[in-house]
């Protein structure tokens, strides 16, 4: 078990083991995680989010082209590289993590992955500002996309739609208001827009639709112990 101050406790792991259907995954990220950036976070709801991108990447790995969205500081990344995949994170997160004080991290802020591991790119930069040149075979965001307004999650829909190689996979995961479909509309303790402008998982559903992805039927895990959000999953293929 890692000392970290933001690692995920051994009960909490246990009773997150108990409820996702990836436990090997989940097993692995823990490990990458305290291996790479000293701590799986402390935050329920990853434990099960983080297992299912895994688990739903295209298979194998090596030489697979994936953008991680949002990245902050996460033990994907690493898993995915370890794997043989060539994996570029974005995040524009004003604070910049020092690899020389790990002990200082959390989940949030910009991470320079390469700083860690050479396989790794990173951008600084916002996602509607990425340069669209890039193309990838897999796109993935962890709980990113929900935080921001409407009108900058549409206009992600269609990056995401002009950077997926066709047959590409897009993996998504968003926080929900509890025993609803709301799109959780707080950022950092504030309020992004109104609930009603904001959302609820069927218009993201819909959004993609539309920029040209077949969407598969959402799931949402409720009642997540210890957690004030429920999560709702979204794989779509880029057609």
């Amino acid at each position: 078990m890692s000392s970290h101050p933001r690692d995920i406790s051994s009960r909490d792991l246990d009773a997150m083991l108990a409820l996702t259907p990836h436990r090997e995954a989940l097993r692995e990220l823990v490990a990458c995680g305290r291996e790479h950036i000293g701590f799986f976070p402390a935050h329920n709801p990853r434990a099960l989010e983080y297992p299912w991108v895994l688990a739903n990447m295209p298979a194998p790995l090596a030489g697979v082209r994936i953008l991680d969205v949002g990245a902050g500081v996460n033990p994907l990344p690493f898993a995915l590289a370890q794997r043989g995949a060539r994996v570029v994170t974005v995040d524009n997160h004003p604070l910049q993590r020092d690899p020389g004080q790990r002990a200082q991290w959390n989940e949030w802020g910009f991470l320079d992955y390469s700083q860690v591991d050479g396989r790794i790119a990173s951008l600084h930069v916002a996602y509607e500002e990425f340069p669209d040149s890039m193309t990838f075979d897999c796109i993935y965001s962890v709980s990113v996309i929900e935080h921001v307004p409407c009108v900058v999650r549409k206009a992600w829909v269609r990056q995401f739609a002009t950077q997926l190689a066709t047959g590409g996979v897009l993996l998504l995961t968003v926080d929900l208001s509890p025993g609803t479909n709301l799109l959780w509309n707080l950022s950092e303790g504030k309020v992004v827009e109104p609930a009603a402008v904001h959302g609820e998982l069927s218009s993201l559903s819909d959004e993609l639709e539309a920029a040209g992805f077949a969407v598969e039927p959402a799931s949402v895990q409720r009642k997540i112990p210890d957690s004030r959000v429920d999560v709702g999953f979204i794989r779509a293929v880029r057609r």
